[in-house]
C-alpha cells in the first residue's frame, strides 16, 4: 500500500504511529482529518470548568468529544457564511471574558496554562461560539418570537414549579416549630473529693434551689453561700432533653432550678429560664417578571434551533471514532 491511497485521516494516523505508538493508541476519534486524544478530551473538560461553562448533568469524555465534534461543526460553517470574529474581534471578546472573571486576559491565559490547555485550543473554543451565534442570530432573530400565549403557558410552568418546590420544603420535618427552652447551669465548685464536703455542698445547692424564683435572682437566692457560680446560659431543643430532665424542668416551671446534681467540678444545678418556639421561615421564591419570562422562551427556541441546525450540520463533518466506546448512540 503506498501513502497516496490512504485516505487523509489514515495517513495523519499513520505518521503519529510511526513517530509515537503511544499517542497514536490515545486517539479516540479523528475528525475532519484532526485527530482527537484522550489528553484533548481531558483539556476540554478543564477548559470548560475554568469558564464555567459545564452544561447540565455534568461532563465525561464522551460528551467533551462530542463538544469538539460540535466546535469543528461551528467553525466550518461560520467560515463557509464568512462569520468568523476577525483577530481584534476575538480579542475584544476574550478581553470581555476575562473582565468578568476578574482577570485580565495574560492571567487568564496563565490559568488556562496551568490546567494544560494551550491559548490556541481557548482561542478556537470562543471563535466557535462567536461565529456560530452569528449564524443563528443571522438566520432566525427576526423570526422569533414569543407569543402572548407561550409566556403565559411559562409563567403558569415557573408558579407551578416554585408552589411545588415550596410545598416540598415545607413538608420537609425540619421546617417544623420546635420548642426551644433557654438553660442556665449554677455551679458550686468543690475542691477535692471530700464526701462531707461533697454532702455539705449538695445541701447548700438545695437552699438554692429553693429560694431561686427567677434566673435574674440568682444573687439574692445564693445570698450568704460561699461561691455560688453562674454558669453558661445556652438553649436546647426541647425534644433532645433526657425525658425524665425535661418533666422536671416543666414541672418546676420558667424561674426554677433542677437538682442538685453531681457536676465535673462541683454540685450543679439547671435553671429553666425561658421556653420558645422556633418556626423556620418560610422560603421566598421570586417569581420572574413577564419580561424575563418572554426571554427565556425567545432563549428556548434559540437553543433548539441552534440544536437542529448543529444536527444537520454533523453530516457534512467526516468523524472516525478509532475507540468504538466513544461512537454516539
Amino acid at each position: 500500500m503506498t501513502w497516496r491511497r490512504l485516505p487523509v485521516a489514515a495517513l495523519i494516523a499513520a505518521l503519529l504511529a510511526l513517530s509515537s505508538p503511544a499517542l497514536a493508541a490515545n486517539i479516540v476519534a479523528i475528525v475532519n482529518d484532526q485527530p482527537i486524544t484522550e489528553l484533548d478530551l481531558t483539556q476540554r473538560i478543564s477548559l470548560l470548568e475554568v469558564m464555567d461553562d459545564v452544561p447540565r448533568g455534568g461532563l465525561d469524555k464522551k460528551a467533551a468529544l462530542r463538544q469538539m465534534i460540535d466546535q469543528t461543526v461551528k467553525l466550518q460553517e461560520a467560515k463557509r457564511y464568512n462569520m468568523l470574529p476577525s483577530d481584534a474581534e476575538l480579542t475584544d471578546r476574550i478581553k470581555r471574558l476575562a473582565q468578568n472573571m476578574k482577570l485580565t486576559p495574560d492571567q487568564l491565559y496563565a490559568k488556562l496554562e496551568a490546567k494544560g490547555i494551550s491559548k490556541e485550543a481557548f482561542r478556537d473554543y470562543v471563535k466557535a461560539g462567536m461565529g456560530f451565534n452569528r449564524i443563528i442570530q443571522g438566520k432566525y432573530q427576526q423570526d422569533i418570537k414569543a407569543s402572548e400565549a407561550e409566556v403565559d403557558a411559562k409563567m403558569a410552568e415557573l408558579k407551578s414549579n416554585i408552589n411545588a418546590e415550596t410545598a416540598k420544603i415545607m413538608n420537609d420535618p425540619r421546617m417544623k416549630p420546635i420548642t426551644v427552652y433557654t438553660l442556665m447551669e449554677i455551679n458550686l465548685p468543690i475542691d477535692g473529693e471530700d464526701q462531707m464536703l461533697v454532702q455539705s455542698r449538695a445541701i447548700e445547692a438545695a437552699q438554692v434551689l429553693q429560694r431561686l424564683k427567677s434566673c435574674n435572682g440568682l444573687k439574692a437566692a445564693s445570698e450568704g453561700i460561699f461561691n455560688v457560680q453562674k454558669g453558661r446560659t445556652f438553649e436546647a431543643d426541647s425534644t433532645k432533653l433526657p425525658p425524665q430532665m425535661k418533666t422536671a424542668l416543666d414541672k418546676g416551671g420558667i424561674g426554677r432550678a433542677i437538682g442538685p446534681m453531681r457536676g465535673k467540678t462541683g454540685i450543679q444545678l439547671i435553671a429553666l429560664c425561658g421556653i420558645r418556639k422556633i418556626t423556620p421561615p418560610k422560603p421566598n421564591f421570586t417569581v420572574p417578571t413577564r419580561e424575563q419570562v418572554e426571554r427565556a422562551v425567545i432563549n428556548e427556541k434559540y437553543d433548539k434551533l441552534e440544536e437542529d441546525y448543529l444536527s444537520t450540520a454533523r453530516d457534512k463533518v467526516y468523524v472516525e471514532y478509532r475507540d468504538p466506546s466513544y461512537a454516539q448512540q
